[in-house]
């Protein structure tokens, strides 16, 4: 995973040089894995970056002309001040490092990019830290014991023996009704995640930690008079030049591919070419299916990997957790088998991640979302959401209750609630039509979906064309009857790669065209078909929608692993959850009587698996 780290520890409580080496030991998870630190044993301050070998290649940190500013990142930097950089005008670290001493704490604001940096400043005797508008490169931070230690893994806070580990029982209220957690929280007390668009200032001296938004959903401006056709044309051009900047250097550019909108959007608008497309999945699912249609007609370099079973979920399971910490179920762990075919394949994967979302095509949008009577409609109708709709349908109220010990469940009642009622409140003061958009975008997409991004950059660099600060901007000031309409993005594909429109996505198999008469017609024949399978005899294909059966996966291959964590004496030691009642859901997952009750079941096996590679590990 690449990212920044850091020790400063004015007070002596530990040595920065050496805790910084065991830090970079325990990040680095490959052969290819690079990592390069600074110490100033004098005031005992240490930071580092580390990376797979792709970006950021030149030496870190660097310094300004006086050697009294020291800037490390991960990263990329596209614009500055709405300018495009010049290739070879400046390396990215040089061009913050300058930004930096001409602006001061408030650089960041002029940056377009995907980064996260870090710099020292030893005249003002502070650390800087600031990411992106998205906080695409995840950083976790603690300023415990009068010291600040940052990295883009908890493990490396971890590395910290005096660190006290305290578990944070609202994070557990959390992730196991929602499957993730909310705003900045972490399995642990102390430890902090980073929250987008943020600057962070340590003081050394004072040792006060101020983090700042330089930047926030506020800053959009509401554009009332955007039409339909207007968004057409300037989302199309927005996203084209999105892709053509992201993909038209010297990086081999490749694309996971699905039967989906996002990535077969993108796939069609990369003009350089040799183009690598990836898709992984049971023979025969709308994926491979439809994915292998679209490879073929732009003519990319498709490669498809097989999943016949869930035997890979056990062999990648370990790798998995290490990489997401247990912040991502072992239900997410989509693809992570396939990427160490992929890195001789490509350097950079072309995401599609969370493009439904931004085009507004996502079943994230619903009335009761953009016009709710109130607040507390809002909040109502988003729990709902986030518990059974957006992930594997989750714990009900019953359910919670007798998931925890007896002794915890009065103090776990709520608390999830409570917990997300506080963080939701932040965003009530937003645009009525989208202030729910933005919390899913905060909470969903970067605290659960995101981890996809983590565990593929161990092995390949990831960039975002739908997370474009000016195609973002412009989506999300258009009315909510325009960009939420869902005729937009199909409108974009018909006008930008028409011949993609014209073959089916997985969703529902019909063809995302806005054409009428072909869409309609297409319909029939789909509808068609489907009632002469059932009523009449099976003569027409009908194609898995699940590229991979967990559900299945549990009850078979993976039943004996999960009971060896769910009814294991450690497990039920701990106290924090009844044994009988894990027991109760795994019978009820076996029965087959039930449908989608592995959201109930896979985060305490995460979980558990976390407390053990995290919490019990000194």
């Amino acid at each position: 995973m690449s990212g920044v780290f850091g020790v400063i520890d004015s007070e002596r409580h530990v040595e920065a040089g050496p805790l910084m080496e065991t830090m970079a030991n325990r990040m680095s998870h490959r052969e290819w894995y690079v990592t390069e630190r600074y110490v100033d044993r004098e005031r005992n301050v240490a930071l580092g970056r580390i990376g797979i070998g792709i970006f950021n290649k030149t030496p870190q940190p660097v310094w300004n002309a006086d050697h009294t500013v020291a800037a490390v990142m991960a990263g990329e930097i596209y614009k500055v001040d709405g300018v495009a950089r010049e290739d070879g005008r400046q390396v990215p670290e040089q061009l913050a490092l300058a930004l930096y001493e001409e602006t001061s704490v408030e650089f960041a604001k002029r940056l377009n990019g995907a980064f996260i940096i870090a710099i020292w400043d030893v005249k003002q005797n502070r650390v800087v830290i600031t990411n992106d508008r998205f906080g695409l490169y995840p950083l976790f931070y603690t300023t415990y014991g009068g010291r600040l230690m940052f990295a883009p893994e908890m493990k490396g806070i971890l590395c910290d023996g005096t660190f006290p580990r305290q578990l944070d029982m609202v994070a557990l209220a959390e992730y196991m009704r929602f499957q993730h957690l909310l705003g900045e929280r972490t399995f642990f007390e102390d430890i902090q995640f980073l929250p987008n668009a943020s600057t962070l200032v340590y003081d050394l001296a004072s040792k006060a930690c101020n983090i700042k938004p330089y930047w926030t959903f506020a800053d959009i401006p509401y554009r009332p008079n955007i039409g339909f056709d207007e968004a057409v044309e300037e989302t199309g051009r927005l996203l084209r030049g999105a892709v053509r900047r992201l993909s038209g250097d010297e990086y081999r550019t490749g694309v996971y591919l699905s039967g989906g909108l996002d990535s077969r959007t993108i796939l069609g608008l990369v003009e350089k070419r040799p183009v690598v497309s990836v898709t992984y999945g049971v023979a025969n699912c709308r994926d491979v299916y439809y994915a292998e249609r679209i490879a073929k007609t732009v003519g990319s370099d498709h490669h498809w990997f097989d999943l016949p079973n869930g035997e890979w979920v056990k062999q990648h399971v370990d790798f998995h957790l290490t990489l997401t910490e247990g912040l991502h179920s072992w239900i997410h762990s989509h693809g992570i088998s396939t990427l160490a075919q992929a890195r001789p394949l490509m350097d950079v994967n072309l995401t599609g991640w969370d493009g439904g979302t931004v085009m507004g095509d996502d079943d994230t949008i619903e009335p009761l979302q953009i016009s709710p009577v109130d607040g507390a409609a809002l909040t109502t109708r988003l729990f709902y959401l986030f518990n059974q709709k957006f992930t594997w349908p989750s714990l009900t109220e019953a359910e919670e209750h007798l998931l925890y010990s007896e002794s915890l469940r009065k103090k776990m009642t709520g608390v999830a609630l409570d917990s997300f009622r506080a963080d939701l409140s932040r965003y009530l003061d937003y645009r009525p039509d989208v202030r729910g958009e933005y919390f899913y975008i905060c909470n969903h997409c970067d605290r659960l979906t995101h981890n996809l991004i983590t565990f593929c950059r161990s092995h390949v660099e990831v960039r975002f064309p739908f997370f474009d600060y000016e195609l973002f901007e412009f989506l999300y000031s258009a009315p909510a009857k325009v960009r939420g309409s869902k005729a937009l993005y199909r409108a974009m594909i018909q006008r930008e790669t028409p011949q993609l429109a014209y073959i089916p996505y997985d969703h529902d198999e019909l063809l995302p065209t806005t054409k009428a008469l072909n869409r309609e017609l297409h319909a029939v024949a789909v509808k068609l078909k489907r009632r002469i399978n059932r009523h009449i005899r099976p003569l027409f294909a009908e194609r898995h929608t699940l590229y991979a059966d967990y559900e299945n996966y549990l009850r078979n291959d993976l039943g004996m692993w999960a009971e060896g964590i769910l009814y294991d004496r450690r497990t039920a030691e701990r106290g924090i959850f009844d044994p009988s009642f894990l027991r109760t859901l795994m019978k009820r997952h076996l029965s087959g009587l039930e449908e989608w009750t592995i959201g109930k079941i896979a985060p305490v096996i995460t979980y558990e698996m976390m407390l053990r590679a995290l919490y019990d590990a000194r």
